[in-house]
C-alpha cells in the first residue's frame, strides 16, 4: 500500500483531500501533518517510511519537506496554491525577504519531482518567474459537506433577491473587485426594488470600503457584515453569488458557493473563470460587465434555477475528481 505524507500549511486542503481519498477507497495510506510543532513534523518526516511527500508551499513546510526528502530518499511533490508570495504580487516584501523567498523556492524546486498547480493561471504566472522541469494542473478539493445546503436558492423575504460576495479585504486587488461590483449594481438597484447586496470579509481595506459605502447612492440596500465565521449560513440566506477579483489563483470561495448550490457570476480575471467553469456565468471584470450579466440573472428566474442546479451537480463529484487526479 503506497504511503503518502501530506505536509501542508493549509489544513483544510490536506484534510479534504485525505477524507476524499478515504471515501473513494484508494489503496493509499495517507498521513496529514499541518501546523503541528516542528519537532512533530520532523518526526513524521524522518521516522516514518513514506513513498511520497506532498507539501503545499515552498517556504516553511516546503523547506522541512526538502530536507526530509533528501535524508530519506523520498520523492517530493509540491502543490502550488497561489503565486503571490513567490512573486511579491502584493508588493509588501522588503528586498531581503523577497530575496529569501526566492532563494528558498529555488532550493526546494531543485529537489521537487513534480510541481502541481491548482489552476492554469497559477502555472502561467509561477513559471514566468521560476524554471520548473515537470508540472501538472490539479485543482484542490474543498469541504463540500460544510457548505452544502438543501434549499440555498430560497430568498430571505417573500420576493427579495439577495446577492452576496465573500472576499478577503486584506488585498487591494480584491477590494477593487468589490468596488467594481458595487458600481455595476447602481443602475440595477434602481430597476429592481427587491434587490439587496451583502458583502462579507475583513482586512485592512475594510475601512476604505466603509468610506466608499458612506457616499454610495444605495447604501441602505447594501449590508457590509465584516468577517463571518458561519459562511454556510450566509450562503443559505442568499439568492446568488457575485465575485470579481484581480488576484486569485483559483477562487476557492467560488467553489464553496457552488457547493451551497448558488447561481454564480464571476469576473473574467486571474483564476476566477477556472473556478466557475461551466457552472456559472462569466462577465467582463468591469462595472458594465457586472451590470449586464447580473441584470440577466435578476430578470430570469429560470436562469437562476438552472445555474443553481449546475453548481450542485458540479460539486457532487468535484472532490472525487480532484482526489483521483492527485492519485494519478
Amino acid at each position: 500500500m503506497p504511503s503518502v505524507l501530506l505536509l501542508h500549511t493549509n489544513s483544510e486542503y490536506a484534510t479534504s483531500l485525505a477524507r476524499t481519498l478515504e471515501s473513494i477507497n484508494t489503496d493509499h495510506s495517507v498521513d496529514v501533518v499541518t501546523r503541528t510543532p516542528i519537532s512533530d513534523r520532523l518526526s513524521h518526516l524522518l521516522s516514518h517510511q513514506y513513498d511520497l511527500i506532498q507539501t503545499d508551499e515552498f517556504l516553511g513546510n516546503g523547506v522541512l519537506a526538502y530536507f526530509g526528502s533528501i535524508l530519506t530518499g523520498t520523492p517530493l511533490v509540491v502543490s502550488v496554491r497561489g503565486w503571490a508570495d513567490y512573486t511579491n504580487a502584493h508588493d509588501d516584501h522588503g528586498w531581503f525577504r523577497e530575496l529569501s523567498i526566492r532563494a528558498r523556492t529555488r532550493l526546494v524546486l531543485g529537489q521537487t519531482s513534480k510541481v502541481m498547480y491548482i489552476s492554469e493561471e497559477t502555472k502561467r504566472v509561477f513559471e514566468d518567474e521560476y524554471e520548473v522541469k515537470i508540472s501538472t494542473v490539479t485543482p484542490r478539493p474543498v469541504d463540500v459537506e460544510r457548505f452544502r445546503t438543501p434549499n440555498s436558492t430560497a430568498s430571505t423575504a417573500s420576493d427579495e433577491i439577495r446577492l452576496v460576495t465573500v472576499t478577503n479585504l486584506r488585498y487591494e486587488a480584491k477590494y477593487d473587485g468589490v468596488v467594481t461590483i458595487l458600481n455595476g449594481l447602481v443602475d440595477l438597484f434602481d430597476e429592481f426594488r427587491n434587490l439587496r447586496y451583502c458583502i462579507a470579509g475583513d482586512g485592512e481595506y475594510a475601512a476604505q470600503l466603509n468610506r466608499f459605502l458612506d457616499s454610495y447612492p444605495h447604501r441602505n440596500r447594501v449590508e457590509y457584515v465584516g468577517y463571518v465565521n458561519d459562511v454556510p449560513a450566509l450562503f443559505s440566506e442568499s439568492t446568488g453569488f457575485v465575485y470579481v477579483s484581480y488576484l486569485d489563483s483559483l477562487a476557492t470561495v467560488v467553489l464553496e458557493a457552488q457547493a451551497a448550490g448558488l447561481p454564480i457570476i464571476g469576473g473574467d480575471a486571474v483564476g476566477v473563470p477556472e473556478a466557475v467553469g461551466d457552472a456559472g456565468l462569466i462577465c467582463p471584470p468591469t462595472a458594465d460587465g457586472v451590470r449586464n450579466t447580473v441584470g440577466r440573472l435578476l430578470k430570469d428566474s429560470s436562469l437562476r434555477e438552472t445555474l443553481a442546479e449546475k453548481s450542485r451537480k458540479k460539486m457532487e463529484t468535484y472532490n472525487e475528481q480532484c482526489a483521483r487526479r492527485h492519485v494519478d
